[in-house]
């Protein structure tokens, strides 16, 4: 499996796979402990999991479901200390490649090209790791009326913790899953699209994304 490693800003790395299931089957289980509404900061196994998603979706079809994935540092620490054992190989392989990181550090992940996800999930970069961006986000939402695009978030398998965040980075750049709530919310979406631009380019995000597009 060959993963893409590469440091797009200070504190922010994006991995980029060649498939969709090496992806989400490398994520799967740090991505659900730092943000499921049922796993969030549990210890659980895959199959406890599978279960989970099979009798909630009416079959597991998680690898299928999910195109990029994004956490921060903290949600690896459970897994380096040793509290998921046994780690599957390819989550083992995901801790070796940040056992040297220094943190605070976020890390994102991709297939393939996967241009929208990959905006996406560098919105959520910089929510993390810039706290002037988090900040005129959340001052631009707090002038509109968000609540039926959080319900949305939240039904789709979000937990509490994370839907400012999710919210942000659905509307710098949307879901097909998540289309009624966010086109009456296009003023908005421009504000947030500009700001996400404006702190990305600061820190060179942008030249790097047309890079790595290349």
């Amino acid at each position: 499996m060959k993963i893409g490693k590469h440091k797009v800003a200070r504190g922010i790395y994006l991995l980029r796979f060649e498939t969709q299931y090496e992806l989400a089957a490398t994520f799967l289980r740090v991505q659900e402990h730092y943000e499921s509404p049922r796993f969030h900061g549990r210890i659980f196994s895959l199959e406890q999991y599978m279960d989970w998603y099979a009798a909630t979706h009416g079959n597991f079809t998680y690898y299928q479901d999910w195109s990029g994935f994004n956490v921060p540092s903290t949600a690896l620490r459970p897994f380096r200390d040793g509290k998921f054992d046994p780690l599957s190989e390819k989550e083992k392989r995901l801790v070796r490649l940040f056992e040297r990181a220094r943190e605070p550090f976020y890390v994102i992940g991709v297939f393939g090209r996967a241009a929208q996800s990959l905006t996406h999930e560098l919105a959520h970069a910089l929510f993390f790791t810039d706290a002037d961006y988090g900040q005129a986000v959340c001052e631009a939402m707090g002038d509109y009326d968000i609540k039926a695009l959080q319900k949305e978030i939240r039904e789709a398998g979000y937990a509490d913790h994370v839907i400012a965040d999710e919210t942000q980075a659905y509307l710098v750049a949307p879901s097909s899953g998540l289309g009624a709530a966010t086109k009456r919310l296009a003023p908005l979406r421009r504000k947030l699209r500009a700001l996400f631009k404006r702190h990305a380019a600061a820190l060179s995000i942008l030249d790097s994304m047309q890079a790595l597009r290349g």
